[in-house]
């Protein structure tokens, strides 16, 4: 099944309690704040049935049912060419991936445990031996044959962090009942993006030093679930402007929320593992891999919207071959083709998981989105000094339709080989997506996306064999002529056996094994790793 516009749109009518600016939203399909996105997303679904983009936005499954590409488990490097194609044309019709987070974005974050979910169920307290890794095969089962939309939830509520027992103290989600038919949780989980929009939510970690075994969740819970509220932030959506003018905000906002749980009951076969705050510990990560490999594909178009409107403006301005200009272009380009050379190197170094699935080499994601965030400033604030004084001086449509002042605005803002009203539509893109309130939100989602950029770079250092006994420093010693540095190794895992977090030393072999290894590694065992360190 592919849901139509219209299925969509009805399943959002199913008495969620939606909170916005102060109000109580009950049907968002229809509320000023909310209807844009929902009927963005409602399109999206309807071109999933359109026969000419057939071959791009769906796949027949093997039972013979043509599915949407969403769902589409990646086998082999093709596979992730594939999905490559089928998010690169949201990303565009989305004007440059100004929307973040479609369905095709949210339910691979789901990959990690449709793959291997066996440790879900063999690292579970609490849940007395039942067959959760089953039960998240069914969940995914539902999900597909459904056709629904999830959100994931991952981040709990700010804290002290000068300590680490404050965790426990906060009023994050936590399981506070349990009995032989499910679960009863109660607190809040502290950001998710288009949750208004999904069908259901999909609870679960970013795990923290101090995290107790009761705030260890991971469960799927329908959005209208009884006790559930979401409080969204403020809507940046202009409904009732004209394109011209806001020609983003017009088209909706998918909002970013809170969501609380007042003692909701979570029925057994929902739950994906409860307990282990040691399992938590090495997961996160490995589930938004999957998301951050669609956004790594988004970066690169954004980036290429980068590098057109640059073109554009230059052109319209008619500075476009001044020699600096030139160089700042090509600054531009750089970064659009680094971008997606990062994309093609990961899916070209990817590697098969426990379950057979084709992952691209999260090195190379991470890496790419760590080059992103750094530059992106950069390459935004290059883009509007090529404005000038036009993305802010730029006439309305009513401003141009007045019988009077049009035709003089017309004459005095047309450009080489451009007229007015076009150049002014160049600005005002730029303006919105990169200086208005709707657009900043935009930039500050990227920033912050799964993942700020200091957090990748600790993440990657801590799950790669880039220490000081692995294979990356062995050209260094066979150079220095040092041989075995077993002794540092050793003082090196000692420091690291103290950490509250996650380290590559320790980590279990089905965590390793979603991770992409040095290439040293990669057909070696453990022991065979150990002596070639030392050796």
């Amino acid at each position: 099944m592919i849901r139509t516009g219209q299925q969509y749109l009805e399943s959002l009518r199913d008495g969620r309690r939606v909170y916005c600016d102060g109000e109580l939203i009950r049907d968002v399909t229809a509320h000023p704040a909310t209807r844009g996105y929902a009927q963005a997303i409602a399109e999206y679904y309807d071109l999933h049935h359109d026969p000419e983009h057939a071959d791009t936005l769906t796949f027949v499954d093997d039972d013979g049912e043509r599915r949407a590409l969403h769902w589409f488990l990646p086998g082999c490097k093709e596979d992730v060419a594939r999905r490559r194609a089928y998010y690169e044309f949201w990303w565009r019709h989305f004007n440059g991936g100004m929307f973040t987070r479609p369905p095709c974005s949210m339910n691979v974050v789901m990959f990690a445990q449709v793959d291997d979910p066996q440790p879900w169920e063999d690292n579970s307290r609490f849940s007395d031996g039942r067959p959760l890794a089953q039960y998240i095969r069914d969940q995914w089962a539902r999900l597909v044959r459904e056709d629904l939309s999830i959100s994931p939830m991952f981040i709990d509520v700010q804290y002290d962090r000068s300590r680490d027992d404050a965790l426990a103290e906060t009023p994050m989600l936590k399981m506070v009942d349990r009995n032989d038919e499910g679960i009863v949780v109660r607190g809040w989980k502290a950001i998710g993006t288009s949750i208004a929009f999904a069908n259901e939510l999909l609870v679960g970690n970013l795990w923290r030093p101090g995290q107790t075994p009761e705030q260890t969740v991971y469960a799927l819970v329908p959005v209208a679930t009884e006790g559930l509220s979401l409080y969204c932030r403020p809507s940046n959506a202009a409904p009732e402007a004209d394109p011209f003018d806001r020609p983003g905000a017009t088209v909706g906002d998918e909002l970013d929320g809170m969501a609380y749980f007042d003692d909701v009951f979570i029925p057994w076969e929902r739950v994906q593992h409860v307990g282990n705050p040691d399992h938590a510990k090495w997961y996160p990560q490995r589930q938004f891999d999957w998301v951050h490999v669609e956004t790594q594909i988004r970066h690169a178009v954004n980036a290429e919207l980068m590098v057109g409107l640059a073109l554009l403006v230059t052109q319209a301005l008619g500075t476009n071959n001044q020699p600096v200009v030139q160089s700042q272009l090509a600054d531009l380009v750089r970064f659009r083709e680094t971008c997606r050379a990062f994309t093609i190197a990961a899916e070209e170094t990817g590697f098969a998981t426990p379950g057979g699935l084709y992952k691209p080499n999260n090195i190379y994601v991470d890496f790419g989105r760590a080059h992103y965030l750094e530059n992106n400033g950069k390459m935004v604030e290059t883009l509007i000094d090529f404005c000038g004084r036009g993305v802010i001086l730029s006439p309305a449509r009513a401003d141009f339709d007045d019988p009077y002042i049009g035709p003089k605005l017309e004459e005095a803002l047309r450009g080489p080989g451009i007229s007015a009203r076009d150049r002014t539509k160049i600005f005002k893109l730029i303006h919105e997506r990169f200086l208005s309130e709707w657009g900043a939100r935009h930039e500050m989602f990227e920033k912050f996306n799964g993942t700020p950029l200091y957090l990748i770079k600790l993440l990657t250092m801590q799950r790669t064999e880039y220490q000081v006994d692995g294979p990356l420093t062995q050209l260094a010693r066979d150079t220095l002529g040092l041989g075995s540095l077993s002794e540092i190794a050793e003082r090196a895992a000692e420091a690291e056996s103290r950490s509250h977090y996650a380290s590559v030393r320790y980590q279990p072999e089905y965590a390793r094994a979603q991770d992409q290894r040095d290439g040293f590694y990669r057909d070696q065992s453990d022991s065979e790793r150990k002596q070639a360190a030392s050796s």
